[in-house]
């Protein structure tokens, strides 16, 4: 009798710690919980294929895996799809966030799954990208509430002075506009074309929006970053950062905005702060 209230008891703490992504079995629950508890977005682009199996390709698309993928204790879902390949995040109380591990204008930089390494913390996702050479892979772990490149030693010697970003325009309605942050976390911001206003504003960085910008400048390594990226279509934007620290200066072009996930990271802020910041004039 002992016995039986000990595995009645497991299994109620189980049930406890079990959140809704531990419950999905098979693609069709994985659909339905993305419609009901994702976006109903995903009822007009379903992640999977079924009418036609025999048009899944040989890379294992079609699957769905289970994995806490940001290392809160929570499981997270790792969509392998037909049509794209995303990760829904737990964030707790039923709160979900996705994050594309596919990049860049339609997410044309399509992502193909190598390995899920979950061996130790933290929980790592190996991919080759289409618009990389087939010989190189990227392992990926979530920091900086994104994926990023692993990086085991990030810098220790680094002396921040400023950062100066900015973008040109696309065909189309791209923001284009310049940030300047400064050591003092002093910063300027000239809104050019596409924003919400026009014109040049200050501000000052908040203290723990400033700490996260040099935690991420340490942690991608960007003086071992090329000068120069670009991605193999026409029309887009490109992104020019210019990084002095150490008494030594870093430009780096993009176009396409998809060098590296760390700097898709960095760019991410610049184009948030646009917004997050209290400018004045």
């Amino acid at each position: 009798m002992k016995t039986l209230h000990l595995i009645i008891f497991f299994f109620f703490v189980v049930n406890c710690f079990a959140n809704d992504i531990d419950k999905l079995q098979t693609n069709e629950d994985a659909y339905k919980f993305l419609i009901k508890k994702v976006s109903k977005d995903f009822k007009k682009q379903p992640p999977f294929l079924y009418n036609n199996p025999q048009l899944i390709d040989s890379s294992g698309r079609n699957k769905f895996f289970k994995v806490d993928i940001d290392n809160n204790g929570l499981t997270d879902l790792l969509i392998y799809g037909y049509r794209a390949f995303f990760a829904v995040l737990d964030n707790g109380k039923n709160d979900y966030s996705v994050r594309y591990l596919d990049q860049g204008a339609f997410l044309s930089n399509a992502a193909t799954l190598i390995s899920i390494d979950t061996s130790s913390k933290p929980t790592k996702i190996i991919i080759q990208q289409s618009e990389k050479p087939k010989y190189q892979s990227d392992t990926l772990v979530y920091k900086f509430k994104n994926f990023i490149e692993y990086n085991v030693s990030p810098a220790t010697d680094f002396v921040f002075e400023h950062i100066h970003f900015k973008t040109n325009q696309c065909f189309g309605t791209c923001p284009v506009f310049e940030i300047t942050v400064n050591k003092d976390r002093t910063a300027t911001y000239k809104a050019i074309k596409y924003n919400d206003e026009t014109g040049e504003f200050k501000a000052t960085i908040p203290e723990k929006e400033f700490d996260e910008l040099i935690a991420l400048l340490k942690y991608i390594h960007f003086d071992q970053l090329s000068n120069e990226y670009a991605v193999n279509w026409t029309d887009d934007q490109t992104a020019f950062t210019e990084i002095s620290y150490n008494n030594k200066l870093k430009v780096i072009s993009d176009y396409g905005e998809i060098g590296t996930f760390g700097l898709i990271r960095l760019y991410a802020k610049f184009f948030n702060w646009r917004k997050s910041i209290e400018w004045t004039e």
